[in-house]
C-alpha cells in the first residue's frame, strides 16, 4: 500500500522508502499501529483503539507516541505529514496531502488562497494606477525652505 513516497507491505511487515531506497523491517508496535491506520485510512483512530492493537507489554501511551514518531520519521518529509495527530483523540492517516493554504499567516482569520492573494495584488496595482492617472505628478519639488515659507 502506498503511503506518500513509501510502500507498506503488511505481509512482510516492512516499510520501504522509494525516495532514498531504504527498507525498514518494522518492530511489533510500529507495525501494529501502521497496519490499523492503513486498514482504516482516512478515519480518526482513537488512542484506545491504537493501544488495543499494541502488544500487551508495550500497551501504554508513551510507547504509542514513540511508535507514531518513528513511523513519521521513516516516512520522511513531506510523507510524514500524512500521519496526523488529532488532539487528544487519536491519529488519522490521510489518503492525500491537504492543500497548503497559509500564504499570509497561521491564524484562521489570516488564511488566504492563492487566487485571493493574486486578486488582492491586482486590485492594489489597479488602485495605484488610478491614483497616478487622477493626480498628475509634479516635476517640481519645492525645497524645505520654500515649504516653511523662508526665503
Amino acid at each position: 500500500m502506498q503511503i506518500g513516497c513509501c510502500w507498506f507491505e503488511p505481509s512482510q511487515s516492512t516499510l520501504s522508502n522509494q525516495d532514498n531506497d531504504t527498507s525498514w523491517r518494522m518492530p511489533g508496535a510500529e507495525f501494529a499501529v501502521l497496519k490499523l491506520l492503513t486498514e482504516r485510512r482516512g478515519q480518526v483512530m482513537s488512542n484506545a483503539d491504537l493501544l488495543a492493537c499494541l502488544p500487551e507489554d508495550e500497551a501504554n501511551m508513551a510507547r504509542l507516541v514513540q511508535a507514531v514518531d518513528r513511523i513519521r520519521f521513516f516516512l520522511g518529509n513531506p510523507s510524514g505529514k500524512l500521519l496526523e495527530s488529532v488532539g487528544d483523540q487519536g491519529y488519522i492517516l490521510h489518503t492525500k496531502f491537504s492543500p497548503r493554504r497559509e500564504l499570509l499567516g497561521n491564524g484562521p482569520a489570516r488564511r488566504m488562497t492563492k487566487q485571493q492573494y493574486i486578486l488582492l495584488i491586482s486590485q492594489l496595482l489597479l488602485l495605484f494606477l488610478l491614483i497616478y492617472s487622477v493626480f498628475e505628478p509634479s516635476n517640481y519639488l519645492p525645497s524645505l525652505a520654500e515649504l516653511l515659507g523662508e526665503q
